[in-house]
């Protein structure tokens, strides 16, 4: 039955009506309801941090369900990845109650003290891939609901326990992708809640510096990672660290100390008169490690007559500087 301008409805077995007017269908209560908790509980889409927009354009955000304290709430996640940032957005530009922060392939070089005050919801927190090389006591202060935090592929070669200051919830730290060679004992003494921990380099030396981890791994609850390989000595090349002995960890053989970098690295061809700088870096063993340049065997000395300049050697992040 149709009216002018009325309504129209057309009776069936299933109900199908219409609204007044128009030609969309109702449907039935529940099945509305229903249609409407769907989409609640559906992710939302990524959207711009309306606080960011001046400095970081390119940060997103999105919901995030948080389970701190055994009780599920709604947080923030996010994303400043590859923004070029060269240091931590400051928390009041952030949305309240973010999770979980990422960092990743950004310019980061230095975490300064009190880098992360403020965001005292934090559990998530990922700096890989940017270029780390010092991390300042305190610089983690104020997390205390963090749980998980990334700091692999940057440049870290010192750690102590300082670093970690803070961190009384922190479950799981991967530290490997560094140029990490050895670990003081009570480096993780701050992070009582510890259970998995990786720290994998290409220069990890697996000698009495390192005698300590079996002890430490046997009596926490904490677990080294698999994939922590050792890669000096050569004996001990590709092992896990995890599975060695006491024993198998000495400092009786020669040493074996790698090189990190040598400038120039190739041959050069230059004249009398030019200035030629070599450069190296190199891992520091222990406190009383030097670094010496020979040529063709023979010690070479500071020569101003020969123009041989040498400078002393700079400690810097756990590695050696010499020119």
């Amino acid at each position: 039955m149709t009216g002018g301008g009325g309504a129209a409805e057309v009776r069936s077995s299933r109900r199908t009506m219409f609204a007044p007017g128009v030609g969309i269908p109702l449907l039935p209560g529940r099945l509305v309801l229903m249609l409407l908790l769907l989409s609640a509980s559906e992710p939302r889409f990524s959207q711009a941090c309306p606080g960011l927009l001046a400095s970081t354009s390119g940060c997103s955000c999105t919901d995030e369900r948080s389970k701190a304290h055994s009780v599920q709430t709604v947080g923030r996640r996010v994303s400043c990845s590859k923004e070029e940032l060269s240091e931590p957005p400051d928390a009041s530009l952030l949305p309240n109650r973010t999770v979980t922060l990422i960092l990743s392939h950004n310019k980061i070089r230095v975490l300064r003290n009190g880098s992360f005050f403020g965001f005292y919801a934090l559990e998530k927190l990922d700096l890989k891939h940017n270029l780390i090389s010092t991390i300042m006591p305190g610089a983690f202060q104020g997390l205390s609901e963090l749980r998980k935090l990334d700091l692999s592929n940057n440049r870290i070669g010192c750690l102590t326990a300082d670093m970690f200051q803070g961190l009384a919830n922190l479950t799981k730290l991967n530290l490997s992708g560094n140029i990490i060679s050895t670990m003081d004992p009570g480096v993780f003494q701050e992070l009582p809640s510890l259970k998995q921990v990786n720290f994998n380099s290409d220069y990890l030396s697996c000698d009495c510096g390192l005698r300590w981890v079996p002890g430490f791994f046997r009596g926490s609850s904490a677990r080294l990672g698999d994939e922590t390989l050792c890669a000096y000595p050569r004996s001990l090349k590709g092992k896990p660290l995890r599975g060695l002995r006491e024993s198998q960890l000495s400092c009786d053989g020669p040493l074996e100390l790698h090189t990190l970098s040598l400038l120039p690295s190739q041959r050069q061809v230059v004249f009398k008169g030019d200035r030629l700088p070599f450069h190296c870096t190199a891992a520091l063993v222990d406190k009383i490690t030097t670094l010496h340049w020979r040529h063709n065997g023979q010690l070479v000395t500071s020569d101003p007559e020969m123009g041989v300049q040498l400078e002393n050697s700079v400690l810097h992040d756990c590695t050696f500087h010499h020119q």
